[in-house]
C-alpha cells in the first residue's frame, strides 16, 4: 500500500536511509526534518507499506532552473534491502510520477551517485536517460 508520510514514519525512514542508503543521519535528527517537510510547498513523501510496516519511500520536490521547465526532482528513492526486488521502487516511482504531473511538472530529474549501478540499471529500465556525469559538493558552515 503507498500512502502519503506522516511523522510516525520517522522511525521507518529513519532505518531505511541507514540500511538502503548507508546514511548515518540520527533518528532524532529526521523526525525534525520530516517535520519541517511537511510543512514545506511542493514537497512530497510516499511510504509503501507491507502489513503496516513502512519499507520503502520516494520524496519530491520542486526543481526551477531557468533553463528548462518545471521538473520535480527525486531526493530519495529507497526500500529497504529485504524488500527490494519485490517491484516497491518501481511502483513508488509510478505513483511519484503521477504526484508530479498532477503538479503540473514536465517531467522529473535525479541525481544518483557513481558507485550506485542498480540505480542507474533501474532508472534506465523505466526510461530515465543520463544526461551527463557531475561531481556533487557540499559545502558546511555549522
Amino acid at each position: 500500500m503507498i500512502r502519503e508520510m506522516e511523522l510516525k514514519d520517522a522511525k521507518a525512514i529513519h532505518e531505511i536511509n541507514k540500511e538502503s542508503l548507508e546514511y548515518k543521519f540520527p533518528e532524532n535528527k529526521t523526525a525534525e526534518k520530516l517535520k519541517i517537510i511537511s510543512k514545506l510547498p511542493n514537497n512530497q513523501i510516499f511510504v509503501y507499506e507491507v502489513k503496516g510496516k513502512v519499507v520503502g519511500y520516494i520524496h519530491l520536490a520542486d526543481y526551477e532552473n531557468t533553463y528548462h521547465d518545471s521538473l520535480k526532482n527525486i531526493l530519495t528513492l529507497a526500500v529497504k534491502p529485504d524488500y527490494q526486488g519485490q517491484g516497491i521502487a518501481s511502483q513508488l516511482l509510478e505513483k511519484g510520477q503521477q504526484w508530479a504531473e498532477e503538479q503540473g511538472s514536465h517531467g522529473i530529474r535525479l541525481v544518483t551517485g557513481f558507485e550506485r549501478q542498480n540505480a542507474r540499471v533501474f532508472y534506465e529500465k523505466h526510461s530515465f536517460s543520463k544526461r551527463k556525469d557531475q561531481r556533487n559538493y557540499i559545502k558546511w558552515w555549522v
